[in-house]
C-alpha cells in the first residue's frame, strides 16, 4: 500500500513515514507542480524528506473532483521525469460513477490518446509508468478500455475512477470493475486499485488480484478524529481505551488524546492509523501462506453488510478465481455453511466430481462421512471399511455435507481430509448435497446400493438413491446401534 501524502504539507514532519518502516508512499504531481509554477523542478524525494519509493499520481483525481486540470498531458510527463520520480502516471481522463455510457465512451478513447502520447514522449525508462484503465461502472467500456490499455506497453496497469464506487459503499459493483479489468489484463503485470480506502477493504481487494494499492484514508480520517480498526472506524470522542498496542496508543488514553493541541492529536490518530492499515496486509500476506485467505473474507464480511454483499459478488467468479487457486496448501480449511460454498477449492472439487468418470462398480457402499477425517478412521465403520475395499466389486463412498460424495479413493487427498466443518443443519444444503451423491453414484451404474442412513441428511441422500434403481436393490438401513459385521453379513448375502 502507498499512503498518499500531500506535498504541498508538513503536517507529519520529515521522516514520518520512514519512522514507521513504510517503504513507499504517494504523492501527487500535479498539486506540487501547481504550487511551485515558475520555480525549477526538484527531486521529488528531497521534497518529502523520503528517500525511498516515491510514487506520482498526474491530477486526474482533481478532474474527477473539479472538472479539468491546468497542464497539458504531455507537460505532467515531463514533469514526473525531471522530479525523479520511481512510478509516475499518465494524465488519463475518469469516467466518474455517474457518467452514461457515452461520457464513458468518451473518457476510454481519451485516455487511450493521451496513453499513446505519453509512451510517445516519455525520454526515461527508469520510471514505471502506469497506465490506467477508465469505464466507470459501464463494463464494456472497461473491458474494452483493458484490451486496449494491454496493447500498450506500461510497467503497470491500475483501475482508474473507484473512488466514488467506493464511498458510496457499492462494493459489489467494485468487483466487477475489477474483474472486468484483471481479465484482459497481462497477467504478469502488477495491477494497483487507486483511492482504496480503509483497511477492511484490503482482503477483498487482494483476493481479486490487486498487487498495489494507494489510501488517503489514515490522514482524512484521522483529520476528523477517526480512529481506524481492521472491522470498521471508532470516533475518538467515543472511546475510553484503545484496543491496539502500537506506539502511537501506548502515548496516553482516548480522554488524555482528545485534550491534545490539534496537530499533534492527528499526528497520533495519523500514526496509529497508518499502523492499522499496514498491520492489515501483514495478516493478509500471513494467510495467504497459511492458505486461508477466503476464511479472513468471511471474518470481514461480519462487519458490515456492504462487505458481505462484496464478498457474496465475489463468489460469483468463484469459477474465474478456483482457476488460480493452489491444488494444495499448507494448511485445511475451514467449512462454516453456505458462506463457505463458494470459496475456490470447494468449487474445485464439486466441478471435478461432476465431470468425472469413475470406474463402473456392481455395488455401491454409502456411508456418512461427519465426525473424523479421513473419514474412514470414524470408529463405527472402521471394520467396515478396512474389509470393503478389498471387495473388487463394490465401490465405497461417504456422502458429507462440505463435499457431497466423496469416494474411499479421495477421502485422504487435499482439501478432504483436511477440512475442519461444522453441520449448519441446513436443509438448502442438504438438498444440494443429497443430488450430488445421487448424481455420482448414478455413473457408477451400480447393480445394488447398500446405504447407512444418519440424521435428515442421510434420509434425504436415501429418498435421491431411491430414484436410481427399484426398492429391491437398495438396502437402506438406520445407523443408530448398527453394529459393523451386522452390515457386513448384510452386504455378503446380497453381494453372494
Amino acid at each position: 500500500m502507498f499512503p498518499v501524502v500531500d506535498p504541498n504539507s508538513r503536517e507529519f514532519g520529515r521522516g514520518f513515514y520512514e519512522e514507521l518502516g513504510i517503504d513507499a508512499i504517494m504523492t501527487n504531481a500535479y498539486l506540487l507542480r501547481r504550487a511551485r509554477l515558475g520555480v525549477e523542478p526538484v527531486d521529488v524525494h528531497d521534497t518529502l524528506g523520503f528517500k525511498k519509493t516515491v510514487a506520482t499520481d498526474s491530477g486526474a483525481y482533481q478532474i474527477l473532483e473539479y472538472g479539468h486540470v491546468a497542464v497539458e498531458p504531455r507537460d505532467i510527463v515531463a514533469y514526473q521525469e525531471k522530479i525523479n520520480t520511481d512510478i509516475g502516471v499518465i494524465l488519463d481522463i475518469p469516467t466518474g460513477f455517474k457518467s452514461d455510457p457515452s461520457t464513458a465512451r468518451r473518457t476510454v478513447d481519451e485516455t487511450v490518446r493521451r496513453a499513446d502520447e505519453a509512451l510517445r514522449v516519455r525520454t526515461r525508462n527508469d520510471i514505471l509508468w502506469v497506465g490506467p484503465i477508465q469505464g466507470g461502472i459501464h463494463l464494456d467500456e472497461i473491458d474494452r478500455s483493458a484490451r486496449e490499455m494491454s496493447k500498450r506497453d506500461f510497467a503497470i496497469y491500475a483501475l482508474g475512477s473507484p473512488t466514488q464506487v467506493m464511498e458510496s459503499q457499492h462494493f459489489e459493483l467494485l468487483v466487477d470493475m475489477i474483474v472486468n479489468a484483471k481479465r484482459h489484463l497481462p497477467a504478469g503485470k502488477p495491477f494497483h486499485l487507486f483511492g482504496a480506502g480503509h483497511p477492511s477493504l484490503f482482503s477483498f481487494l487482494v483476493a481479486l488480484g490487486c498487487d498495489l494499492f494507494d489510501s488517503a484514508a489514515y490522514a482524512l480520517y484521522a483529520r476528523t478524529g477517526r480512529y481506524i480498526t481492521a472491522e470498521g472506524t471508532v470516533l475518538l470522542e467515543d472511546m475510553e481505551e484503545f484496543p491496539c498496542p502500537c506506539e502511537a496508543c501506548r502515548r496516553g488514553t482516548p480522554p488524555e488524546v482528545r485534550r491534545l493541541r490539534p496537530p499533534e492529536r492527528e499526528r497520533l490518530l495519523s500514526q496509529h492509523n497508518l499502523h492499522a492499515c499496514f498491520s492489515e496486509l501483514r495478516k493478509i500476506r500471513e494467510e495467504i501462506r497459511k492458505g486461508r485467505l477466503w476464511d479472513l473474507l468471511d471474518l470481514r464480511a461480519q462487519a458490515h453488510p456492504a462487505l458481505r454483499k462484496c464478498l457474496n459478488r465475489i463468489a460469483h467468479y468463484s469459477d474465474l478465481i478456483e482457476r488460480y487457486t493452489p491444488i494444495a496448501k499448507p494448511r485445511g480449511i475451514f467449512y462454516f455453511g453456505s458462506s463457505s460454498d463458494q470459496r475456490p477449492e470447494l468449487v474445485r472439487y464439486r466441478t471435478r466430481i461432476r465431470t468425472s468418470r469413475p470406474a463402473r462398480s456392481k455395488y455401491v457402499l454409502l456411508l456418512p462421512g461427519r465426525w473424523r477425517r479421513p473419514y474412514r478412521e470414524d470408529p463405527r465403520y472402521r471394520q467396515v471399511v478396512d474389509r470393503a475395499k478389498d471387495m473388487e466389486q463394490l465401490a465405497v463412498c461417504f456422502y458429507t455435507v462440505p463435499f457431497g460424495p466423496v469416494p474411499l479413493e479421495l477421502d485422504e487427498t487435499y482439501p478432504v481430509a483436511q477440512t475442519e466443518s461444522l453441520d449448519p443443519m441446513n436443509i438448502d444444503i442438504y438438498r444440494s448435497r443429497a443430488s450430488l451423491v445421487r448424481d455420482f453414484v448414478r455413473k457408477l451404474s451400480p447393480r445394488g446400493i447398500f446405504m447407512v442412513r444418519e440424521g435428515r441428511y442421510g434420509g434425504l441422500v436415501s429418498r435421491e438413491i431411491s430414484k436410481l434403481l427399484p426398492a429391491s436393490r437398495i438396502v437402506s438401513v438406520p445407523g443408530k446401534r448398527l453394529k459393523p459385521d451386522r452390515l457386513l453379513k448384510l452386504i455378503d448375502t446380497k453381494m453372494a
